[in-house]
């Protein structure tokens, strides 16, 4: 008992070491994967910041230059010297044309009070003309050191834009005269960033969001403002009455909590610091996808660690199996050493029988091949008998020409019979290779071989054959396929027995991929209980003597064989059908066409 109750108490150390373990490696794992999660989003951030840094800084350089080159035009420097304002009309009109060429939302010029003499939208209902915009950076920036720049929200048309000045004087060494003033509107880069379906801003020097992906950031803060900031703000009218609530608060891992009073979306803030006016831009990663790859890897885990669980419960319960299928084994091997004495004896007498069973089946075999073998060659015979009747008759006639017809026709049935010989594997195994069989001239070869057994039963067979151009071609050999037809003719010939009016019809029709041979008589038809049994081997409907039952069995199988199907019925007027399918060659040449023919007279 003291061994059992260590070996209890280490089974549970070892249970709670390798939960301790497992809890560590999960703990690291997620941590692994955010980390690398993050790291990717980071590196992805840099690459998405490079590229619209490079476009905002390509946009403000293409207007860049317009003042400056502006300035020293004649008619510009002459409207500022001009006290009756006649140049005016003429400037208005010239900033107009280049606004609409270079693409700057609008150009105008101020004299040296502040004050709008000229502007490319002179004609609108939001005209800069005779407006006071002294306050501005970009005005006296311009006079005091000849060039400025400034991003507001405008004070007279409400559309924020960047503002690049350059002042205007007659000369290098000579008083500022005024300022010429583009602005640039940047709402196509912002729509570009909200197309792109990602989060990115853009701050001034005080933190306030100038252009955003989302607009509903944009004049917000990411910072506090100091007293200083917020009073150059107002004094220079940059957002005009915006409130410039915070945007959210900042954690102090560094990322980002957007939403109202902070409470909303995490956001990693990626950076990239701007030349223009101390402008910073902001690439902001939502930390939720982080956190899901990392809950997605530590589900992974969770899987793998109770993968190894159940895999360490199932090979436990194996052992206890294997255990018990040992002691199942040796009793099992206990209970066959007392039977082994019994096995002997009993295998002997099973050896016994067996040899007796093997003698019984080898009888039964070679009465099986002796029927089949009587009966293929009954049907040869029959022609013999017929032919070797006809050529005495035509011999006592005088015509030895046409006896010598049906001794060459006894010669060919001779052989035929050495073919049958041949083919008793018929019984053991599907037949050999196929090849086109005239089925048109198989039937005239079996109506000319039954003729004489027709006349005597009074039966004249009627044939009706499909007129087709594609010719009545099967798949088969000659052999099986005249067996199958004079089967079934010979057994429409034994039901018309003792019938006064017989009557026989073979009927072959043509279908897209298979022919369908009918034979129909008004014999006395089958028993409906016994269609079930009509193909099976040894049964028959005649007298004791008339058949062994095998005929229409052999047909079944040739039929088989051939690939085809074969059924049978009773006509409603009276008499029995059988009904043949065949799969049809059509790509032997055509046969010629045939029609309603009466069966031949006497050879």
């Amino acid at each position: 008992m003291p061994g059992a109750a260590a070996l209890n108490w280490q089974r549970r150390l070892l249970t709670l070491c390798l939960a301790g373990v497992a809890l560590a490696s999960l703990w690291w794992l997620w941590h692994w994967q955010y980390a690398q999660s993050e790291a990717e989003a980071r590196r992805h951030a840099d690459n998405r910041l490079s590229l619209y840094g490079s476009s905002l800084q390509g946009a403000l350089e293409r207007s860049s230059y317009l003042p400056g080159l502006l300035a020293h035009q004649p008619q510009i420097q002459a409207a500022l010297l001009d006290p009756t304002g006649i140049l005016v009309p003429q400037v208005n009109d010239f900033l107009a044309l280049v606004a609409e060429r270079s693409g700057a939302e609008v150009i105008f010029l101020l004299d040296a009070e502040g004050r709008t003499l000229a502007s490319s939208n002179h004609a609108e209902a939001d005209s800069f003309v005779g407006h006071d915009y002294r306050f501005r950076p970009y005005f006296y920036e311009a006079m005091a050191t000849g060039k400025g720049e400034f991003f507001a929200v405008g004070s007279t048309t409400g559309r924020p834009g960047y503002f690049v000045s350059a002042a205007v004087g007659p000369g290098d060494t000579e008083e500022v005269r005024g300022v010429l003033v583009a602005k640039v509107s940047l709402e196509a880069l912002q729509a570009d960033w909200r197309r792109a379906g990602e989060k990115v801003l853009l701050t001034d020097a005080n933190g306030v969001v100038i252009l955003s992906s989302r607009p509903e950031w944009r004049y917000r803060r990411l910072g506090e403002l100091t007293p200083q900031a917020r009073e150059e703000i107002r004094r220079q009218r940059q957002f005009m009455n915006e409130p410039l609530e915070p945007l959210g608060r900042r954690l102090r891992d560094g990322s980002l909590l957007a939403g109202e009073a902070g409470h909303g979306e995490r956001l990693i803030d990626n950076t990239l610091d701007l030349e223009t006016l101390g402008w910073t831009m902001h690439y902001l990663v939502p930390v939720r996808p982080l956190y899901a790859s990392a809950r997605n890897a530590l589900m992974a885990g969770v899987a793998v660690w109770l993968a190894l669980l159940l895999l360490a419960l199932w090979l436990r319960e194996r052992q206890k199996r294997q255990r018990l299928r040992d002691r199942e084994a040796a009793i099992v091997r206990e209970a066959n050493e007392r039977l082994e004495a019994r096995v002997v004896e009993r295998t002997r007498e099973l050896q016994e029988a067996q040899a007796e069973l093997v003698q019984a089946g080898k009888l039964a075999a070679l009465g099986t091949m002796a029927a089949g073998i009587a009966h293929e060659l009954n049907q040869p015979l029959s022609g013999i008998r017929t032919y070797a009747a006809n050529g005495q008759r035509l011999l006592g006639r005088g015509r030895p020409e046409v006896a010598n017809d049906n001794f060459q026709r006894i010669q060919a049935l001779c052989e035929r019979l050495g073919s049958l010989i041949r083919q008793l594997k018929l019984f053991a195994r599907k037949g050999g290779a196929r090849e086109p069989v005239d089925l048109e001239a198989r039937l005239d070869f079996v109506l000319e071989l039954l003729a004489e057994r027709c006349r005597e039963q009074g039966v004249q067979p009627q044939r009706r054959v499909d007129d087709t151009q594609a010719g009545l071609w099967v798949l088969g050999d000659e052999i099986r396929v005249e067996q199958l037809l004079t089967n079934l003719l010979r057994n429409a010939l034994d039901a018309l027995r003792g019938v006064s009016e017989p009557w026989l019809e073979v009927a072959v029709e043509a279908e897209a991929e298979r022919l369908v041979v009918t034979v129909a008589d008004n014999g006395a038809g089958i028993p409906e209980a016994l269609l079930e049994q009509l193909f099976d081997p040894f049964f028959t409907t005649k007298a004791v003597g008339d058949g062994l039952g095998l005929g229409l069995f052999i047909s079944y199988g040739i039929v088989q064989d051939l690939g085809g199907r074969i059924h049978a019925g009773n006509r409603p007027s009276g008499g029995a059908w059988f009904r043949v399918e065949l799969p049809r060659d059509l790509t032997t040449g055509l046969a010629p066409s045939c029609s309603i023919r009466e069966s031949q007279d006497e050879p």
